[in-house]
């Protein structure tokens, strides 16, 4: 009985909470622009309709195009079931596949289909956003990569499971954390990088490259997307929490509650965020970036003198 429980917290981030969250930071963008807005569970109807409409493929692809959206969702999906973003309650034989280098590869394979099937189509707003988004991903991967490493290097291993299940020093846990949340807004197109819901094609970044994606198609992208948000979303949610001396001795259902509860929270700040901020020109782009560079290069330099 008690091995059920992994896999129906599994079965639960995968199938419910990436919609979700989508539909919660929706919700309270609506209320912070005074609206209603649309139920929190319109995301699951939306993706159930686009999976029931037909595709408008244009002739000039070729399978790439149609190739790119189950790879990215498969992709998601795997790094969703081995890493842990929402607490860390798989068993052994999966926890060691948790390496924060094939986490780094998972993600960076996902990002560069959807941009060869962006350039795929031969429309020129397809090229302009898929060339952002690798300017974007070459500037955040250095974050991540750095952040998580000095994570890792405070635990003596790459496993992130098994850093999770230690101590975390609090002031690593901390820049990287915040390092995190610069990386996830740049990450997916949230703003001050990016609008997500901008209907501009120039200042696109992520909406885009995916202008020419209709039907099942739409619907992969659109769960890709919220899989990942909640991916980057949790794992920045799980360094803050294990700055918190109690979160080891907590039962591991009580972890997997605050996990959720603390993505949730964070899809809220994010859309009270982009309630108040407005999208930074993109040559100003980088210099946020720095920040994140910044701080993560400053955890690894502490966890460096800990060694």
């Amino acid at each position: 009985m008690k091995n059920i429980f992994p896999l129906i917290f599994t079965v639960v981030n995968l199938l419910i909470i990436p919609l979700l969250l989508t539909g919660v930071i929706r919700k309270v963008k609506a209320l912070m622009q005074n609206r209603i807005g649309a139920p929190v569970l319109q995301p699951f109807y939306d993706v159930a309709k686009f999976l029931s409409k037909s595709e408008t493929i244009s002739k000039n692809t070729s399978w790439v195009f149609t190739a790119a959206p189950i790879i990215g969702l498969s992709v998601a999906f795997l790094a969703g079931a081995l890493f842990p973003w929402s607490g860390s309650f798989l068993p052994g034989k999966f926890a060691a596949a948790s390496n924060i280098f094939l986490l780094i590869y998972l993600l960076a394979l996902g990002k560069f289909f959807s941009m060869l099937a962006a350039m795929d189509t031969g429309s020129a707003f397809g090229g302009l956003g898929a060339s952002r988004e690798a300017t974007i991903s070459m500037m955040v991967e250095p974050i991540v990569i750095t952040g998580l490493g000095a994570l890792c290097l405070n635990a003596g291993t790459p496993n992130l499971q098994s850093a999770f299940a230690g101590n975390i020093n609090p002031i690593i846990a901390g820049l990287t954390g915040t390092a995190l949340i610069i990386a996830s807004l740049a990450e997916l197109s949230r703003i001050p990088v990016d609008d997500p819901t901008t209907h501009l094609e120039l200042t696109m970044v992520h909406e885009a490259m995916i202008l020419e994606n209709s039907g099942r198609n739409l619907a992969l992208i659109e769960y890709t997307t919220a899989i990942r948000s909640c991916i980057f979303y949790g794992l920045t949610t799980q360094v803050f929490f294990h700055m918190l001396p109690f979160t080891h001795s907590m039962n591991p259902i009580l972890q997997y509650a605050a996990g959720i509860a603390g993505v949730l929270l964070f899809g809220c700040a994010v859309a009270f965020a982009e309630g108040i901020l407005v999208k930074l020109k993109w040559r100003n782009v980088p210099n946020f970036l720095t920040f994140g560079t910044v701080l993560s290069l400053l955890a690894a330099l502490i966890a460096v003198t800990q060694r």
